[in-house]
């Protein structure tokens, strides 16, 4: 009759919420509880077994870390490519080393499968990320409004003085004694052409205030719901014809059927933005692919890959930032920032992925249009 103590300790080890392998130095494993059989794909009629030869191939690097311990592991993760998955799985485990009575060592493998969570957790800092971009781009915003506002009256006084003083310096230049000096006349003309300079560069800093004003004061959507598809195709066919994009390839792989509720003119200005930042990241010689993917019918995410030199990782933290910009001079850095405003005021997120030298990824997620709850979940305009 088997010891009763014997079999509480078994009942015990078999429903151990961790994996257990038992093994001596020599090689032979003793004892495998149930959740190790789980965990690994093993025969649940397993039993016992040596290193050497009668476990499953797949379970090399196991067997090869078993040999090779020599003393306690208190937290390590080994990864496996196991037949109960098409991607390898992350073990987490810690080793233990006892010697018995009878002079022998053996070696205690506890494990869990931390795949799952591994994946939670990136997932969780992912979200976190998000949340903490739009609450500093909404900080920032409310900085912009109070500064473009600022900006703007002075600006109005720079404009309509350069106008008055344009005015009168041809009025000037056309009196006929003063066109009789000849320096005169030319420091009038240099006058008119320092002015056109100011006017200009006057110019300039007022369609960056109504741009500073439009990112930190989004206008309100005009919404109507549309198939994804023709809004997406309908851009590019545009974009085709666009004398910026002539040696620029666009292609669109594969097709939705969903639709969206969406301002079509704002969204057709994000695929512009999106398109032309991979036009410029590859001199005009490259191409970009859009794609579709949905997830629990509830969203449609839009895939805007390129071909370019993709972004260094030390920058992804700052690509939506305003006024971040890696053009240099011939970027203000404002496009990505509204382009993401204006997928947050559809209820949606603007994402990005990318490895340096391998191109960009950036994904568009929309809310898909279901009458009784689009509503729900567009947020207030």
């Amino acid at each position: 009759m088997p010891d009763i103590n014997s079999l509480i300790l078994d009942s015990i080890f078999d429903t151990l919420p961790s994996g257990m392998i038992f093994w001596e130095v020599e090689g032979s494993v003793l004892r495998v509880n149930q959740k190790a059989k789980e965990i690994l794909g093993l025969n649940p009629q397993f039993q016992t077994a040596s290193l050497n030869q009668e476990l499953p191939f797949y379970l090399s690097p196991l067997v090869a870390l078993l040999k090779q311990a020599e003393q306690d592991v208190q937290r390590a993760e080994l990864s496996l490519s196991l037949p109960i998955r098409e991607e390898d799985s992350v073990i987490g485990f810690s080793i233990k080393l006892l010697n018995t009575a009878d002079e022998k060592t053996l070696k205690v493998f506890t494990f869990t499968d931390i795949t799952q969570l591994q994946k939670d957790q990136l997932a969780m800092e992912k979200i976190k990320d998000e949340l903490n971009q739009s609450k500093k781009l909404a900080s920032i915003g409310t900085m912009i409004a109070g500064v473009a506002h600022e900006m703007n009256n002075p600006l109005t006084g720079i404009s309509m003085s350069t106008s008055l003083l344009k005015m009168n310096l041809e009025r000037l230049k056309g009196i006929p004694a003063v066109a009789e000096i000849p320096k005169l006349s030319e420091s009038i003309e240099k006058g008119l052409q320092e002015i056109q300079k100011i006017a200009r560069a006057s110019e300039k800093a007022a369609v960056l205030v109504n741009d500073l004003l439009a990112y930190s004061k989004p206008s309100q959507l005009v919404l109507v719901a549309l198939p994804l598809q023709d809004v997406v195709s309908d851009i590019i066919s545009a974009l085709k014809c666009h004398p910026h994009f002539s040696q620029f390839s666009i292609e669109i792989e594969g097709k939705t059927n969903r639709t969206v509720l969406c301002d079509r003119i704002k969204l057709e200005q994000v695929f512009y933005n999106l398109v032309k930042n991979a036009c410029d990241a590859t001199q005009g010689q490259g191409q970009v692919t859009i794609g579709f993917s949905e997830a629990n019918n509830l969203t449609v995410t839009t895939h805007v890959k390129d071909n370019g030199p993709g972004i260094d990782k030390t920058l992804m933290s700052r690509i939506f930032d305003p006024f971040f910009t890696t053009k240099g001079h011939s970027g203000v850095g404002l496009g990505l920032s509204i382009c993401y405003r204006t997928l947050e005021q559809h209820g949606g997120l603007l994402s990005v992925d990318s490895v340096k030298g391998e191109g960009t990824e950036f994904k568009m997620t929309l809310p898909l249009y279901l009458e009784e709850e689009s509503a729900k979940r567009l947020p207030p305009q």
